[in-house]
């Protein structure tokens, strides 16, 4: 089993807004596996927080790399840009960057949104 994933701004979302946080994916994953997030997935959950849970926020990101959005990573957003539009299922610039994110670095994404990245070829999920 791979121990590095990728995780989505979609389960730090609902890891935030369940009642028994214990029992989150997220806290599964941060206790079994290397955590990252890409730049973009830190970004859309920092946006969408309000400034009195900053600090919280940045303790759960805390021990959780962050991978930039790097030429490499420009390289696969553009390739799965390209597929998508030829396919007619484009889906959002943001999940193609985290994806992108991803396969650049090699490490499978953790999600709860399955339908729209499992159209994009080469991406790895939990």
């Amino acid at each position: 089993m791979e121990t590095a994933v990728v995780i989505d701004a979609c389960i730090f979302i609902k890891h935030w807004r369940s009642k028994n946080r214990a029992n989150t994916l997220l806290t599964e994953l941060l206790q079994h596996r290397t955590a990252h997030v890409s730049a973009v997935a830190k970004y859309e959950v920092l946006i969408g927080a309000d400034e009195r849970e900053m600090d919280e926020w940045y303790q759960i990101f805390e021990n959780i790399t962050v991978l930039p959005f790097d030429d490499v990573a420009v390289d696969a957003a553009r390739m799965i840009y390209r597929q998508l539009k030829q396919e007619n299922k484009l889906i959002d610039i943001s999940d193609i960057l985290i994806a992108a994110t991803a396969i650049a670095h090699d490490y499978p994404l953790a999600t709860l949104n399955r339908k729209h990245f499992e159209r994009i070829r080469g991406l790895r999920m939990v």
